[in-house]
């Protein structure tokens, strides 16, 4: 009887205290993807930085903003993916490589785990569906689209 208490005194701690999303990569330091921009952007810094800038505040509160450097990146968002809102976080940081003639964009995603809530320790790494989702919409948005064959 003991251990069938124990047993689900533990998985009820367990479920209390959660785990990370499956999505999420543990450890692994984000890469950045390359969004190439379409035709109507390209080499126009100005009408594509706007168009980027509109695009992540739709759904993203803006930490940092440098148009003249070409650098955006986001506040923290939490819950991302369906994580435990306080303990599952992501942000996105967006880099023109050339605010002169762009013809590309860099887009990273990062997201954190708040594995010890005691001493507020964030595993760091990346999400899968958050990397997905968000470039998708960027790319969506910015970048060229492929003509079905």
């Amino acid at each position: 009887m003991r251990t069938v208490l124990a047993c689900c005194m533990s998985l009820g701690l367990l479920m209390l205290v959660g785990c990370a999303p499956q999505t999420f990569v543990r450890g692994q330091a984000p890469g950045w993807k390359t969004i190439e921009l379409n035709d109507d952007l390209e080499h126009n810094y100005e009408k594509a930085w706007q168009k980027t800038v509109d695009t992540v505040a739709r759904q993203y509160d803006i930490e940092m903003l440098d148009k003249d450097s070409g650098y955006l990146r986001t506040c923290w968002e939490y819950g991302i993916s369906g994580g435990t809102y306080n303990r599952y976080r992501g942000r996105i940081t967006v880099k023109y490589l050339s605010v002169q003639e762009p013809e590309k964009v860099e887009v990273k995603t990062e997201a954190q785990w708040l594995k010890d809530v005691g001493s507020g320790y964030w595993q760091r790494g990346w999400d899968r569906n958050f990397q997905r989702d968000v470039y998708t919409e960027l790319s969506g948005r910015l970048g060229r689209t492929v003509a079905p064959q």
